[in-house]
């Protein structure tokens, strides 16, 4: 920062910061985070407030000269309020001081060393934790590679099929991640982030998106994160950064054309199969993951299963009690959500420790489970699986008479990157639903049907600005209670969705929120609201069944490629009628329980689905079904026209469900794993 601006800059700025979060038994803003923030990242993430920060600084001399005749610095602190406050309110010079307000927050809230944490009993690992660091997998070399494989993998159903005796090839295309690359950062978290996240694919990867007004947006893999796309590119995936919410599809969820009919414009289908194909895999999934659940109650009454959760359910923070009461005041039932989460130690991992910020970042002492730490391990540990990271699936190699030959892939080095064609019987496409219709779209494969179907989840979130001090900043995820009463309740809203609290969020988006929260903007009443009122704020969210739509779609662009020269995914996403009324009736809902917590004065954020439509929960661009005319894969996960190549991720659902789509993603893997094993033997 030295070289880029002089003392003076720096003292203006530095003033400027102290405005926003001024100095009181806390720290002020520059030296509570913000001057740690600027050093670190004003050459990355902050390139934008580099641009805008001269014309700030400016207006803030020329105002205080033209009151006091004093450079800004020099002011005393209620005149540099004074100041400082006349221009925010000013259209010119507005926007540039607003940046300053923007990033005071940041840094005060989430950079390098944030003061608010303390300041607020933010705990990101309870006092006495000894954390986890994950060492190196154990990958191999690319030159070590061997020249041919039973299975080429792009995605995580490696251990079935390793441990059924194949030799196979796991690709991985993000670098080796230690655990404490990701966590802790709340500026760059997959789930809950400000710049580019610290589990994308960065620079050279552009994806294209058409947007509603006939306009083609080019966002590249280092752009946030929630424009892009949020499925984390890491070893496991969403598994390693997700919350962990771990719920079976229900029965009707299978056969939503039956039950609602088809509405026009919509690509809505039911599964070629029933709950009771995917029953014993969801178990196969909860145990062999790892899910803490009730294993009675409403939680589970309507989804039959063989035996219990492995794991009781985590006893939950006391808002979950709150919301319990109302729910029971309101004639709803509920119970604990289940999570892929430890609540006691099990297979040599130890049991959560109640951090406040699951949702997004890797478990500080790995007790949350997922496909990184659970079936990669497995497959690894057969001796007949080698893992490759930093490679990515370029292409799937044919004979174009229906058979797969190889998998073209570069491998991202140091000293730049290496290209190598691997020999294979079998491969298997677990990339995500755009990255998966992605390779097989380039490679010229599968029929009319891949790409098409994109949907995700229609989502509700409401907030109210006061109501009962819940906020605890303990315990896993930012949820624990749930309702099921309105998934599938009498035909109505398309299938309805699942409801459940929300207990707190971090620091960062409280401060972002304040002036909708009712809360000051910046200022010493801000710092104070902060402290007093955001323990009041309560809220919940919802996730319903987003019916698909026929325009949504993902194609690809060979004029626009990556830096391996694949050509860019193209999206196309719209948001049917029917997913919109599904949003209204779970929108109702929320402010009933929420009002009957206690809650008052909204800040409601609607109910629709995501925009873009890509995102931790997008499913179905490879879809299954017994007809080709209608779908991309056969009900065992077989591309349609293609002899050895299958999917095996979300790409797969018809429709996505009610509840979050991780365990129903692995249950289906594991059933496609063991479709191709009994039809290796």
């Amino acid at each position: 920062m030295e070289a880029r601006s002089g003392c003076h800059e720096i003292a203006t700025l530095h003033a400027a910061v102290d405005v926003v979060i001024p100095s009181d038994d806390w720290p002020g803003g520059w030296d509570g985070g913000v001057k740690e923030l600027i050093e670190a990242r004003l050459d990355t993430d902050l390139a934008w407030f580099a641009a805008v920060l001269p014309e700030a600084l400016d207006a803030l001399d020329a105002e205080a000269r033209r009151r006091h005749g004093r450079t800004f610095s020099m002011l005393a602190p209620a005149d540099r309020e004074a100041v400082f406050g006349a221009l925010v309110r000013e259209q010119g010079a507005g926007p540039s001081l607003q940046a300053v307000v923007r990033v005071a927050l940041e840094g005060y809230n989430a950079g390098p060393a944030p003061a608010s944490w303390d300041m607020l009993g933010f705990r990101p690992v309870p006092d006495g934790v000894t954390v986890f660091d994950s060492g190196p997998p154990a990958a191999i070399d690319v030159r070590a590679l061997r020249p041919s494989y039973d299975v080429v993998v792009v995605g995580t159903v490696a251990a079935v099929l390793a441990e059924a005796g194949a030799r196979v090839l796991l690709l991985e295309r993000s670098p080796a991640y230690r655990n404490e690359q990701l966590r802790g950062d709340h500026l760059r978290g997959k789930r809950m982030s400000i710049y580019a996240g610290n589990a994308g694919p960065g620079a050279g990867n552009p994806r294209l998106f058409e947007r509603a007004d006939g306009t083609v947006a080019r966002l590249d893999g280092d752009a946030n994160p929630f424009e892009w796309g949020l499925v984390a590119m890491c070893l496991g995936g969403g598994t390693r950064l997700w919350q962990g919410m771990a719920w079976r599809f229900f029965p009707e969820d299978s056969a939503m054309a039956s039950h609602y009919g088809t509405p026009q414009g919509s690509t809505l289908a039911d599964w070629p199969f029933g709950y009771d194909e995917l029953a014993p895999y969801y178990d196969r999934a909860e145990w062999e993951v790892g899910v803490a659940g009730a294993s009675q109650g409403p939680m589970v009454s309507r989804t039959p299963r063989a035996r219990d959760y492995p794991m009781r359910p985590p006893a939950g923070p006391r808002a979950g009690q709150a919301y319990a009461e109302a729910a029971r005041s309101l004639g709803w039932s509920a119970g604990p959500v289940p999570f892929a989460i430890n609540t006691e130690p099990r297979l040599g991992r130890p049991a959560c420790v109640g951090c406040p910020q699951c949702v997004g970042h890797a478990c500080p002492v790995d007790a949350k489970n997922g496909t990184h730490n659970t079936l990669v391990p497995r497959a690894l540990a057969t001796g007949r699986c080698d893992l490759l990271m930093q490679a990515q699936a370029v292409e799937v190699v044919h004979d174009g008479r229906g058979r797969a030959t190889a998998v073209r892939i570069v491998v991202d080095e140091e000293q730049g990157p290496v290209e190598r064609t691997i020999s294979c019987e079998r491969v298997v496409v677990a990339a995500g639903s755009v990255e998966t219709p992605r390779l097989l779209l380039a490679s010229g494969l599968g029929n009319d049907w891949v790409g098409r179907n994109l949907h995700s989840h229609t989502f509700a979130l409401a907030f109210a600005a006061e109501g009962p001090t819940l906020r605890s900043y303990a315990d896993p995820g930012h949820c624990s209670l749930a309702t099921l009463d309105f998934v599938h309740r009498d035909g109505q809203a398309w299938g309805g969705g699942v409801l459940f609290d929300i207990e707190m969020m971090l620091p960062i988006f409280y401060a972002q929120l304040a002036p909708a929260l009712g809360g000051p903007p910046f200022g010493a009443a801000h710092k104070a609201w902060m402290r007093q009122a955001t323990g009041a704020v309560i809220g919940a969210m919802g996730i319903g069944q987003e019916i698909p739509d026929q325009r949504s779609v993902v194609s690809i662009d060979r004029r626009v490629t990556d830096r391996f020269g694949m050509p860019a995914a193209r999206i196309r996403g719209a948001v049917h009628p029917a997913a919109t009324d599904t949003g209204r009736y779970m929108d109702q809902r929320l402010r009933e329980w929420i009002k009957e917590v206690g809650g008052t004065r909204f800040l409601d954020f609607g109910g629709a689905s995501a925009d873009p439509p890509v995102n931790e929960h997008s499913a179905g661009t490879c879809r299954l079904g017994e007809d080709p005319a209608h779908s991309a894969c056969d009900p065992s996960g077989r591309l349609h026209g293609v002899q050895n190549v299958w999917v095996a991720d979300a790409s797969l659902h018809p429709t996505n469900g009610s509840v979050n789509p991780g365990l129903t993603m692995l249950a289906n893997a594991f059933r496609v794993a063991d479709k191709m094993t009994r039809e290796a033997n």
